[in-house]
């Protein structure tokens, strides 16, 4: 018996041994290290692997939380004395943003010669401006990172609790998780950190900040105004953004803007002139933020308006109602017949009427897509050109640079809606119909050729009849010139 229980252990220890040599043959990442000596461009990831010779491939994975894709980023096998394992992970470029004071979850994984794959476990890490010594300050839901001075740090953080109150009781919401903030203390100082944005409209200098991430928001210019601006965007992320598509800008916009407190001393001057001079936008251009010069304070200052005319006019319990419908997957349309019974025109008229201007004329009929492509071409009047929304990106700060997948299906609804009830009489059709063809004609980029009549093979033929007539004259007159033939 004694025999029997000195085997059984001596198996056991020969299984536990046999097992950790065998786990010892397999590559391991040890200490990874984390650099950002190309900042704002890359981090670099490095690491040791032990038994590096049995490693056939490594790969790292990332992703940026709290809701972005896990990433496959390729990794370098660097073998010589000592084997290790690079990844250098992209953070600024053309088709990639990771903003400062992301958190990045992230491992390796490493396969081996025999074909079995390790991976480490998940770590998390948070992405720093290297250029200071940032410090953290929490006031109730809102942390701020600062590296300049405490009292305004704290001074932005109270701001930004007032607004989370009142902003989540206006949109109807709760929310049970910390808003992150990093404040630069200039413009200039925060340099390298903006996203990559094409030429044109730039919302952070209008804004003096933006919304980054669905918890976290930069601040450029340390103002009260700004942080509540953009506190404010996270929020209504949260009430009204779904899977089927974004919030228009004007009331993503408009809300933010509501939420500075002052606005009007900022944004009014322009709002007013509009209003006067009845250049205001229609609330379907409205889509996508304007880029065109002298429209960007009326855009913010309109939106306001508009969102201050709802509240006001319809109360607070059916804004928040407008906000759980397009969370719950309608488009602005259909959200705005459900809570309020009127769209989108039926909203401009009677904020329109609010400030003392008449309906606004819907123009031409629009009943068709092909009139619609003429419509749209160069030949509309400026003053149509002069609100259309703007083609721009960026992850601006809630996504408005193009209108919803949601609206464009409202669009063909209503077109097809009017094709069906036209009221138009057979002569009227044909008329318009014979116009858009003209228009169409006018725009084509070149010639086009009557496919009922053939190829117009005659003009071929005497295109290539012509080119040897000419090249026989040319060889004739160098045979016949002085000196022009040789013995």
């Amino acid at each position: 018996m004694v025999l029997r229980a000195l085997l059984v252990v001596l198996i056991a220890a020969g299984v536990l041994v046999g097992g950790g040599w065998a786990a010892a043959q397999s590559p391991q990442v040890q200490d990874t290290a984390i650099q950002v000596d190309d900042f704002p461009n890359s981090v670099s990831f490095t690491a040791l692997v032990s038994d590096g010779a049995q490693a056939a491939e490594a790969v790292f994975f990332y992703t940026i939380l709290p809701e972005g894709a896990l990433t496959r980023q390729p990794a370098e096998l660097q073998r010589g004395d000592v084997t290790r394992v690079s990844a250098v992970v992209e953070t600024l470029g053309a088709d990639v943003y990771i903003p400062v004071g992301a958190d990045i979850e992230w491992y390796w994984e490493l396969a081996s010669s025999d074909g079995s794959v390790q991976a480490t476990a998940p770590q998390v890490w948070r992405y720093e401006d290297p250029r200071y010594e940032w410090r953290e300050l929490t006031r109730g839901d809102v942390v701020v990172w600062y590296y300049d001075s405490e009292g305004v740090a704290a001074a932005l953080a109270e701001e930004g609790v007032d607004a989370v109150e009142e902003m989540s009781a206006l949109l109807g919401i709760e929310v049970d998780f910390p808003l992150k903030v990093y404040v630069w203390r200039s413009e200039e100082e925060a340099e390298g950190v903006q996203r990559i944005r094409s030429e044109g409209f730039d919302e952070q200098v209008i804004t003096g900040g933006v919304r980054v991430l669905a918890d976290l928001v930069h601040i450029y210019e340390p103002d009260a105004w700004v942080i509540r601006h953009e506190l404010t965007h996270v929020l209504t992320k949260i009430a009204g953004e779904s899977a089927f598509g974004d919030l228009p800008s004007w009331l993503d916009e408009g809300v933010a803007t509501i939420s500075e407190g002052d606005w009007l001393r900022r944004r009014g001057g322009a709002l007013q002139r509009a209003i006067d001079n009845d250049t205001v936008l229609p609330v379907r251009g409205m889509a996508s933020n304007s880029n065109i010069p002298g429209q960007v304070d009326i855009f913010y200052g309109q939106s306001a308006a508009i969102v201050t005319f709802m509240i006001d006019t319809y109360g607070t319990d059916q804004f928040a109602a407008l906000f759980a419908e397009m969370k719950a997957g309608s488009t602005i349309e259909n959200a705005l017949q459900m809570v309020y019974g009127f769209g989108r025109d039926g909203l401009d008229d009677a904020w329109r009427a609010s400030v003392g201007l008449p309906p606004r004329e819907r123009g031409e009929d629009r009943s068709t897509v092909i009139e619609d492509e003429v419509i749209a071409g160069p030949e509309v009047a400026e003053a149509e050109q002069s609100v259309e929304p703007s083609a721009e990106e960026p992850e601006s700060e809630s996504g408005e640079s193009q209108a919803s997948a949601g609206e464009e299906e409202d669009s063909a609804a209503e077109m097809a809606t009017a094709d069906a009830a036209d009221p138009r009489s057979a002569e009227e059709i044909a008329a318009r119909t014979a116009e858009i063809e003209r228009r169409q004609s006018e725009r084509r980029a070149g010639p086009t050729f009557d496919v009922s009549g053939g190829f117009p093979w005659d003009y071929v033929i005497v295109a290539v009849a012509g080119a040897v007539l000419l090249v026989s004259a040319a060889l004739l007159l160098r045979t016949v010139a002085p000196g022009g033939a040789s013995d």
